[in-house]
């Protein structure tokens, strides 16, 4: 069985990679067996990775191991992020084992500043290259890429077991059934003890597969995907606010309104105004790619 918040990427045709100069608005709890790199060139943005939370800001660099259930959220608009997606068999080529990398430097910066300037450089290199295509292109991406590896395992502390609080393979599952009932029951006033029931779980496990995802609550997964369908509403309807608040269930338009805005920065009214296009699959990310003259311009600043 396919687990439904499994993110599958597709790669870019010069090597088993993606990148991409996206602004992101939220996301729902998902995981790849990609390893994920974001690297914020402007604005904020707030990471939950497996029952943490960082604040992103211009110059800092996140990366996110195999499997590791994360998501995102801004609720100010305007945010850029590069990001990386390379996968595991990079490193199997050369090493057996899977290994867990701590880049993150909103919690520990390597011995050499030097060291972030050069992953830094790396990355927008990167995507210089997939954006300029300069003759031979495609070689100089795949040399850079095994060289930001090479900087990892050199520079950035890493383990080859993943760490203890990583959710096992039956972990994901069981949250991608939490995952699936809320979005099937989301008009509903759900509470936790009606989710324990209705999926078997005891109450420590629900908070356990609850903080990992990095939300406290049910109401906040609830709210989430509340907020995603109405979204939709106010795209594709004419109905009046009130109503798809009421359909999206929520009691109160004001109590629409204030999780709307917390969620996307925006009123309801000026989503439908000027709505972030969706280019993601319902539930896992709501981004849209930067201009490529612009994300150009900012990636230069960095080489």
């Amino acid at each position: 069985m396919v687990r439904p918040e499994l993110e599958y990427i597709v790669y870019s045709s010069e090597a088993p990679m993606k990148c991409r100069v996206i602004s992101m608005e939220n996301s729902s709890p998902h995981w790849h067996n990609e390893y994920e790199v974001f690297f914020m060139l402007r604005g904020s943005l707030t990471l939950n990775v497996e029952g943490e939370s960082y604040r992103l800001e211009k110059g800092d660099i996140v990366l996110i191991n195999s499997c590791e259930l994360h998501s995102m959220n801004s609720p100010e608009k305007g945010n850029i992020c590069l990001t990386l997606q390379f996968s595991p068999e990079l490193i199997s080529e050369v090493y057996k084992d899977l290994y867990h990398f701590n880049l993150n430097t909103k919690l520990d910066l390597p011995s050499k500043t030097s060291v972030i300037l050069d992953i830094r450089t790396i990355l927008a290199e990167i995507g210089l290259l997939l954006f300029e295509k300069p003759g031979g292109y495609p070689f100089m991406i795949k040399s850079s890429l095994y060289k930001f590896i090479g900087l990892l395992f050199r520079h950035i502390h890493f383990s080859k077991n993943k760490k203890e609080t990583t959710l096992s393979n039956a972990d994901l599952d069981e949250f991608d059934r939490v995952q699936q009932y809320i979005k099937m029951n989301f008009r509903q006033e759900l509470k936790q003890g009606q989710i324990c029931k209705a999926l078997g779980l005891s109450r420590s496990k629900l908070y356990r597969l609850l903080k990992a995802s990095g939300s406290v609550s049910t109401t906040e997964l609830t709210n989430f995907h509340r907020i995603e369908h109405a979204k939709t509403q106010l795209l594709n309807t004419k109905w009046h606010i009130l109503d798809i608040a009421a359909e999206s269930g929520f009691e109160s338009e004001s109590s629409f309104y204030r999780v709307f805005k917390d969620l996307t920065g925006v009123s309801p009214n000026q989503y439908r105004e000027s709505p972030i296009p969706q280019k993601a699959p319902f539930g896992i990310q709501g981004y849209v790619d930067y201009p490529i003259p612009d994300a150009i311009t900012l990636l230069q600043k960095y080489i």
